[in-house]
């Protein structure tokens, strides 16, 4: 008996210190921990867990945020979408939401944003320009331009290559290879394939040429059909090599503004909620 005594003597503060684990103080605490560890999703799940009551919007903020993280936009949303408009992280949840249809693509929405916001208007309409360079809607974008942001002074000089891209004409490749086997590779800036394609479709010329004119016609008509296929496949090969040149010039540009916009963060402004 006195040992059962003992036991629930002993036993009692420590379930009395578990259960105050449980408590909304330390639910939340742990949770801070969880987001600065950068565990997001449990994170977020710990702060809803504390129930409407205790969810600020500091705390909806978080929770949006580190459902954007992890690429859960449908949950990012709706918890940026309940920060209140008198709240200080509105603003920036705006931005946050701009984003997302950003990376979503989501021109409509972005554009109803835009509409319906103005203290973010420069920084959401910087997305808006970005998404339409990304499509290659480049129609009234100058229009849109006009600002003398740095940010905007950039996003020009992006519309600039977008509008009037370094592109090498398919056609005029072709013709240039047609003329001289080769120079449509050149053309492309394929200086190795080009000099490759003058040098075997000239030797397999003058062989063919060698050899009907020493009465040789077997390997005359031999040498014409290979001579032959390499001029066509020339030809061909610098149509191609146009095509290949110019989504090179597209993924390259996509790329930039990419590295442009990851830098920036999207115009979206950073808490550190850690220190």
């Amino acid at each position: 008996m006195k040992i059962i005594f003992i036991s629930l003597l002993i036993s009692i503060p420590a379930f009395c210190q578990l259960n105050n684990l449980h408590t909304p103080q330390n639910k939340k605490l742990f949770a801070d921990y969880l987001f600065c560890e950068q565990d997001y999703l449990r994170a977020a799940e710990e702060y809803i867990s504390l129930g409407e009551t205790f969810l600020s919007d500091t705390i909806l903020y978080k929770i949006a945020k580190s459902y954007s993280i992890i690429g859960d936009y449908e949950n990012s949303l709706n918890y940026f979408s309940r920060i209140p408009q008198s709240s200080f992280f509105y603003d920036n949840s705006l931005k946050e939401i701009g984003k997302i249809y950003y990376l979503n693509q989501d021109d409509t929405s972005l554009d109803k944003l835009i509409d319906e916001d103005e203290n973010s208007f420069n920084e959401l309409l910087k997305l808006k320009i970005a998404l339409k360079l990304v499509k290659n809607q480049t129609d009234d974008l100058e229009r849109l331009l006009s600002n003398s942001d740095e940010e905007f002074f950039v996003l020009k000089r992006f519309y600039q290559q977008r509008k009037n891209p370094d592109y090498k004409s398919e056609l005029v490749a072709g013709i240039l290879s047609a003329i001289v086997p080769g120079w449509g590779k050149i053309y492309t800036e394929e200086y190795g394939d080009g000099v490759t394609a003058f040098l075997l479709t000239g030797i397999f010329t003058y062989l063919a040429y060698d050899n009907f004119k020493n009465d040789h016609k077997f390997r005359g008509y031999l040498f014409t059909g290979i001579a032959s296929g390499f001029y066509l496949g020339n030809i061909y090969g610098s149509v191609a090599s146009a095509q290949i040149f110019n989504a090179k010039v597209d993924f390259n540009f996509l790329e930039s503004l990419s590295d442009f916009l990851i830098n920036r963060n999207y115009f979206v402004k950073e808490y550190d909620f850690c220190k």
